[in-house]
């Protein structure tokens, strides 16, 4: 069945085809760095909007495409989930933002494992407020994946709660928050599957509409740079908007509706180690840590492919 004629009631996905989306957002993600580092010289502000005008434009032509970009299928949206679009919406830019200034301070490897903290806080809300029953195995895996951040880091040297890494740990707690969110909307899309009428696809909605906020967010403090942008430059802002933004977006959405207990979320930390081998090999940087902190995170990955075709409801 084609896109275009797929409502939203029927817009469900396997899980595997959740967990390969999720796999693939991760390696999309992976390369963010490299643009960053590219537009560099300019304030953080400015490669935040541009990653936010490039990445509106193309998935308002991937909305259109679907039949989404419609007046029914927008106040369908709004109807069930305003409130969480909003406060999702308002989380986003932080996201981006802490994570590239992250990325200045550390490099494109640690910054994404100080990014991906996020998993341990979305387990801990999931937790706290039982949105979901969270498996020992899961549980065990991001213990591993921690741990992984943890060598990486180099923790036995590394001087404890510096500025540096507040940052990088806060750009995990706005994910956290932000991923939290998505759930809510997902989950509660997921009781609604008879109500939901309008044509449209809401995994690339939902990436247009926090794609948004960040042109909201950061028109005011990055405008004033887009016309010094060369030929170039823009072209790398295009690519920007494209290969981590918009199919990034989209595929992370698709990912994260059939999450059960961080078992596909987790799938995501495929981006660290694309960070990891862009870090070798454009920013000439090798640690044997990095390379150990990998493993582990992959381990924990691996675990989870393994284990996610389980019953979801084993006993804590």
């Amino acid at each position: 069945m084609s896109a275009s004629t797929v409502k939203s009631e029927n817009t469900k996905t396997s899980p595997l085809k959740s967990q390969i989306s999720m796999l693939l957002s991760g390696i999309c993600m992976g390369i963010v760095g490299l643009f960053v580092s590219f537009l560099g010289h300019y304030h953080l502000s400015t490669v935040v909007l541009l990653r936010g005008i490039f990445g509106v434009a193309f998935l308002t032509l991937f909305m259109i495409k679907t039949h989404s970009f419609s007046r029914e299928f927008f106040n369908e949206s709004f109807k069930f989930h305003w409130k969480a679009l909003i406060i999702s919406g308002l989380i986003y830019p932080f996201v981006i933002y802490l994570y590239f200034l992250s990325i200045t301070i550390y490099g494109y490897a640690i910054a994404a494992f100080l990014l991906y903290t996020s998993g341990i806080f979305v387990l801990l809300f999931i937790i706290l407020t039982r949105m979901e029953k969270v498996s020992k195995i899961n549980i065990v895996s991001f213990a591993l994946a921690i741990l992984g951040v943890g060598i990486i880091m180099e923790f036995w040297n590394s001087p404890p709660l510096s500025l540096s890494l507040m940052i990088g740990i806060s750009s995990g707690i706005a994910l956290s928050f932000f991923i939290f969110y998505k759930k809510i909307i997902y989950n509660k899309r997921k009781t609604l599957e008879q109500d939901l009428k309008a044509k449209g696809d809401f995994d690339i909605f939902l990436a247009w509409w926090h794609a948004l906020f960040l042109i909201f967010i950061f028109l005011p403090f990055g405008a004033s740079d887009l016309p010094k942008l060369t030929y170039i430059e823009w072209m790398f802002a295009l690519l920007l908007g494209l290969i981590p933004t918009a199919l990034a977006f989209t595929l992370y959405n698709i990912g994260v509706k059939n999450d059960k207990g961080g078992n596909i979320i987790i799938l995501s930390y495929v981006e660290t180690v694309v960070a990891t081998i862009n870090t070798i090999i454009f920013l000439n940087t090798f640690s044997i840590y990095t390379i150990i902190g990998g493993v582990l995170i992959i381990l924990a990955n691996i675990i989870v492919l393994k284990y996610s075709g389980r019953k979801e409801n084993l006993k804590k």
